[in-house]
This record gives C-alpha cells, structure tokens and sequence, in this order.
C-alpha cells in the first residue's frame, strides 16, 4: 500500500491545486506552532494514526487560510471489509479524492459509488459517512475547508 511519502505526481497535483485554490494557507503543525505558508515552498510532515476500526489515517496538515478559514487534509487507507465509522454531520466542507480502490458514499438517503480517480463533494451540513466498497484497499485524500475544521 502506498503511504504518504509515496504520493505520485497525480497524487500531488490533485492536493497541489486544491491548495493553490483557496489561496495562502498559515500552517499548523503537529506541535500546533505556526510553521509557515503553504504559497510558500514547504514540505508537511505527516503523522501515522491507526483507527479503532483497523484503518490508518496520515494527518497532512492543518491551518488557517488567509481568508480565515480553517483548513485540514488528511490521508486514509481502508482494507477491504472494515467496518465504516458511523455516519456523522459535519459543519465544513470536504473534498474527498480516491486515488485506489471504490467508496460508498451514502448521505441524504443515497448511496453514490466512488471509484478510483473519483472526487466526492460534502456540503456542510450533510450527514453522511463513506465506506470501503471494493475487495481492495480504498485509499484517499480528505480535504475540509471553513467551520468547524479542527486546527492543530
């Protein structure tokens, strides 16, 4: 399975130019001490966590744009037929790329499939969760922008 330090090109120019969208970015990092601004050159460093359903997420980084808005991006991995984490509303908005595998995507009472070089849109104020569909590895990128992003 690829990590977080095995980004490919594609990888990097779809989180490169959803960065380069919103604009300069004030980062946080793991230490939450202001580290720079992603208009800048800067390297993230990422941090491992291992969730209680057995898959694993890389924190890529989290911020502030220079609009104010908090800003968080996350890697996932997901095996085959672990159980989805419970479906929950959120108060920002996320881009969701899925760079291996298929998500389900069940939200506002349908479920949409999400195959590999997907992009999922969640508005906030969407109860939704996304699962592994496929018999393979699912891996992706989460992007949330604006309301109630964690920070740091």
């Amino acid at each position: 399975m690829a990590a977080m330090s095995e980004m490919n090109r594609r990888d990097f120019g779809v989180a490169l130019a959803a960065l380069a969208s919103m604009g300069a970015v004030q980062a946080v990092g793991q230490s939450g001490a202001a580290s720079g601004s992603v208009g800048g050159s800067k390297v993230f460093t990422s941090d491992l966590k291992k969730m209680p359903n057995g898959s694993q997420r890389w924190g890529v980084m989290d911020g502030t744009l220079a609009t104010g808005e908090a800003v968080s991006m996350h890697e996932s991995i997901v095996p085959a037929g672990t159980p989805p984490s419970k479906a929950h509303v959120i108060a920002h908005s996320e881009l969701i790329v899925v760079v291996e595998g298929t998500l389900a995507f069940e939200h506002d009472s349908i479920v949409d499939m999400a195959p590999a070089g997907s992009v999922i849109y969640v508005a906030s104020g969407t109860n939704h969760l996304v699962r592994n569909a496929g018999t393979s590895a699912a891996r992706y990128y989460v992007l949330q922008i604006g309301g109630d992003t964690k920070k740091g």
